[in-house]
């Protein structure tokens, strides 16, 4: 009896061993951190890195419009103006509405940017070539962008940017 619970014991702990590696890694990468700091000197990104910029310049410009006629809306409806409380009413309104068009089309723009930037071949081929050399280095089974929308959560440890940048900064040197 002793035997065969011995004997099932290392059978036991062999099966885990083995089991043990049979875990799948997974590793998730900032792809579009890696296009901005590994092609800084490249004109396109410059050219996105400028849009993103001025997008967000803009913006903080209406967003600072739309506060002041709030403050000057509250003014009117302390002072008791009513009509001019609803004239700047409806200008906020307007103001609110071409923000938020604004947003969407300038993201729509840098999203367009971004994408034609990472459809470049050579540049994806060589960052896939870093990623595919980190992840069978350590171990990695699946790697995933970090924006990928379907990912809910990822552990600092698993996060490989940083490891794939050092690997194509090296390439430079």
């Amino acid at each position: 009896m002793k035997k065969t619970v011995a004997v099932l014991m290392i059978l036991l702990a062999c099966l885990t061993m083995v089991s043990a590696e049979n875990i799948t890694k997974v590793a998730v990468l900032d792809y579009s951190r890696i296009l901005s700091a590994f092609y800084k000197d490249s004109q396109a990104v410059r050219e996105l890195e400028e849009l993103k910029d001025e997008f967000q310049e803009e913006s903080l410009k209406i967003q600072d419009k739309i506060k002041i006629l709030e403050a000057r809306k509250l003014d009117a409806e302390n002072d008791g103006e009513n009509s001019k409380s609803l004239e700047l009413d409806n200008e906020i309104f307007k103001k609110k509405n071409y923000l938020r068009d604004f947003i969407r089309v300038k993201n729509a723009q840098l999203s367009e940017m971004n994408k034609s930037l990472s459809q470049n071949m050579t540049l994806v081929n060589e960052i896939n070539e870093e990623i595919q050399y980190v992840a069978e280095s350590n171990g990695y089974s699946l790697i995933f962008k970090k924006s990928d929308p379907s990912l809910l959560w990822w552990n600092y440890e698993v996060d490989i940017t940083d490891q794939v940048l050092q690997r194509l900064m090296s390439r430079i040197r």
